[in-house]
């Protein structure tokens, strides 16, 4: 699970993001990100109604929660991000999730290559 510091809760916080921030796509999978000055950067997660009923909704964000737990010591630390899934996202498994995730954050270039190992 991710720290709770590093979480993105707020509605204001999401449309704050959505309207200011930029975007990168990826194969069933987008982010959007801005720069922050607060020093706890922060993920916020969304999956829209049409991915599938609420289980499998809960599913795909658990999944999306966990890859970015793993991968969370190479997010570039000044930045807030909001993962947006796609349709047919609920076909992929955990892996290309992992890596879909890896892949944005590089064509951003927001992936901290050499961060220090043990943070998670």
């Amino acid at each position: 699970m991710l720290p709770k510091q590093n979480r993105l809760k707020k509605n204001k916080q999401f449309s704050y993001i959505y309207k200011h921030g930029q975007v990168k796509h990826e194969n069933k999978l987008s982010m959007s990100y801005i720069k922050t000055k607060y020093n706890p950067y922060k993920i916020g997660f969304t999956v829209s109604k049409k991915i599938g009923n609420s289980v499998t909704r809960s599913k795909v964000k658990r999944m999306l929660r966990e890859a970015c737990r793993i991968e969370l010591h190479h997010f570039n630390e000044g930045f807030n991000y909001i993962f947006i899934a796609r349709e047919g996202i609920d076909q992929e498994n955990f892996n290309s999730i992992r890596e879909k995730i890896v892949a944005l954050l590089k064509k951003a270039g927001l992936y901290v290559e050499n961060s220090p190992e043990g943070k998670i």
